[in-house]
């Protein structure tokens, strides 16, 4: 599939919208009056009584305006996220990243975070609105949907280039932050457009016109049209949009998910969770309390251990050093904990399981078939949950919902899943950095982001992605990053003893007694012997070295009584060992590639993970 974007009628800038329609604005801090100007090619209102720049506008009071909003133009080159920046000149682009680690904009080949571009270097584009505060909104479920789909796929289809085959408009909105994407296939080819203002009114009106009190409004919403004239609407009202950039996150943007819930409110009971996390909304949750049964049951003798241990092992959610009087054996001394339970779902005294153990006295009826219905197992109860259930006894306010946390794309990559929208090449260069450091690289051996003589570098060029070696050679250029991160991650594991080991470093397997220390080793690292692998051992099967089948004995570095003791062994599983290369010791030349295994030979073989091949003469 070849990109391609279309740029020529970029939408950025600020528009009102007046009695239902969008046009361009400009706004008076002075007066608190908006400058309206009719949009080229559409005819202006009668009452459009000035002109600005030789087209028709009108001054209307701040008020009577029925919303404000901001259109920017982002999108993606060289597999990372841009704003295009305000110029003149269509073929030459000016983009700000939308990133604020200055180093990381060192290594992706950026100048003051901004860099330039030519359209046809941009692989995707997308629209960000930004509704401003204050907005006269329709009213919630005013309206007929099917009119605005239609409108939609009337407008969405005025921009389409020839040859469309299928294009789908995508509008994500939470709040007054919304993203507006289009994009059309034609064969191979697939072309980024830019959306009309009116689109993302008519996108924001069909959010308002279909809420329903009882369950909210949707949160994406995607038009598909087939050619000739066929269009489909699908809409998600329960998940969070997954986001080219979602809003926030250390950037100025519109209020999204508490204005969200302000403009349409739905019952506690239907906010995802992921929305009543990011608008502050208190957990929820319903607790049922405990009391002591006004009929006293004894248990069955079988079951009472299992109810103790439960009604005691139930985390502790408030205590209270004092001791309360005995309502059995009001007589009796005071040894009641003044302290609460919870499973989650039910609040007790500590009074319930200390009448238990001390009278027999079982708990009601509902909470017994509770901890008979889970087994007599204590549910792990979460933080926000026990803090819910002090809140419920002291009368305060109910905990935040905490956030589910949605895993970054690095994070992703690490557990083995893949990121909806893949990689950006900022995030390519934290996965290769880590990988580096996890295979035990030296820093010092590569550059990252800029060429250095003698060590491996990656850095950008203007036409590519560029890796050089440390000897001199031709470079190797790659258009993706991610490409010239394989390369270079690849070219470091499979040369390991060119390069140096970090210093310090403390390694997990170390030289037994009677073997050359780690100083007598140079490109150390941690590796996987696999099963299989043959190994050649000099001396007793006390110790832990062993070397590469092809060793000759002057290369180990060894005391000459070990040279008769020869044995191959073969692994029968694998298993990790501290690989280096032997240095020299007075007249041995060293030059081997040795691994110490975790533990003595005698023990592997006992183990099962090595067997002996044959005694060598």
């Amino acid at each position: 599939m070849r990109y391609r974007v279309e740029l020529a009628d970029r939408p950025d800038g600020l528009y009102g919208v007046w009695r239902g329609r969008v046009y361009p604005a400009q706004r008076s801090t002075a007066d608190g009056t908006v400058l309206l100007v009719a949009l080229p090619g559409e005819e202006a209102p009668e009452d459009f009584d000035t002109e600005w720049n030789g087209r028709a506008a009108k001054v209307v009071p701040d008020e009577q305006a029925d919303s404000t909003f901001s259109l920017q133009t982002h999108c993606l080159f060289d597999d990372e996220l841009f704003r295009i920046a305000p110029d003149p000149d269509p073929n030459s682009l000016t983009l700000r990243w939308n990133g604020q680690d200055e180093a990381r904009a060192r290594q992706l080949g950026l100048v003051e975070l901004a860099t330039t571009a030519t359209p046809g270097e941009i692989s995707a584009l997308w629209q960000e609105r930004h509704d401003f505060p204050g907005a006269t909104r329709p009213e919630p479920g005013i309206g007929d949907p099917d009119e605005l789909v239609r409108a939609i796929a009337r407008t969405v289809r005025s921009i389409l280039p020839e040859g469309w085959e299928r294009v789908a408009a995508q509008f994500r909105q939470v709040g007054d932050y919304a993203e507006i994407e289009i994009r059309s296939i034609s064969g191979e080819l697939s072309v980024s457009l830019p959306a009309p203002p009116q689109l993302g009114q008519l996108f924001a009106r069909l959010r308002s016109a279909m809420y329903r009190p009882d369950t909210g409004t949707w949160f994406k919403g995607t038009l598909t049209l087939e050619a000739p004239s066929s269009f489909l609407f699908d809409y998600d009202a329960t998940n969070e949009p997954t986001w080219r950039q979602p809003p926030g996150t250390g950037r100025l943007t519109a209020r999204a998910y508490e204005a969200e819930l302000a403009y349409f409110p739905r019952p506690r009971k239907q906010v995802p969770e992921w929305l009543a996390a990011k608008a502050g909304l208190p957990v929820e949750v319903t607790f049922r309390k405990a009391v002591l049964p006004e009929n006293r049951q004894p248990l069955p003798p079988e079951e009472v251990r299992g109810v103790l241990d439960y009604l005691y092992r139930a985390p502790v959610v408030l205590t209270r050093p004092e001791r309360l009087s005995d309502a059995v054996n009001p007589a009796g001394p005071a040894d009641v904990p003044d302290a609460f339970h919870t499973d989650g779902v039910w609040i007790w005294p500590a009074a319930i399981p200390h009448y238990l153990r001390k009278y027999g006295i079982g708990p009601e009826p509902e909470l017994l078939e509770r901890i008979r219905g889970i087994s007599f197992r204590v549910p792990y109860v979460p933080p926000e949950i026990r803090a819910a259930a002090e809140a419920e006894l002291l009368g305060t306010p109910y905990p935040p919902t905490p956030e589910t946390g949605a895993a970054d794309s690095v994070t992703l990559i690490d557990r083995g899943a893949e990121p909806p929208l893949g990689l950006r090449a900022s995030e390519v260069l934290t996965v290769l950095q880590r990988r580096l450091n996890e295979y035990g690289i030296a820093e010092s051996a590569y550059r990252i982001g800029e060429h250095a003589e003698g060590v491996w570098s990656l850095h950008r060029t203007e036409a590519s992605w560029e890796v050089t070696g440390p000897a001199a050679g031709e470079p190797a250029a790659f258009a993706h990053v991610e490409e010239a991160a394989r390369f270079l991650l690849g070219s470091l594991l499979l040369y390991p003893a060119r390069t140096p080991e970090p210093q310090p470093m403390e390694w997990p397997v170390v030289p037994l007694r009677g073997e050359p220390p780690l100083t007598f080793f140079r490109s150390k690292r941690m590796i996987t012997l696999a099963a299989g692998t043959t190994v050649l051992r000099f001396g007793n099967e006390t110790g832990n070295l062993v070397h590469d089948p092809g060793t000759r004995f002057p290369e180990a570095s060894l005391t000459p009584e070990r040279e008769p003791l020869r044995q191959t062994y073969r692994l029968t599983r694998g298993l990790s060992a501290l690989t280096g290369v032997t240095l020299s010791w007075g007249p041995m030349p060293g030059g081997a590639v040795g691994y110490l295994l975790p533990l003595a030979i005698a023990q592997h073989l006992e183990a099962g993970a090595l067997e002996r091949v044959s005694d060598q003469p």
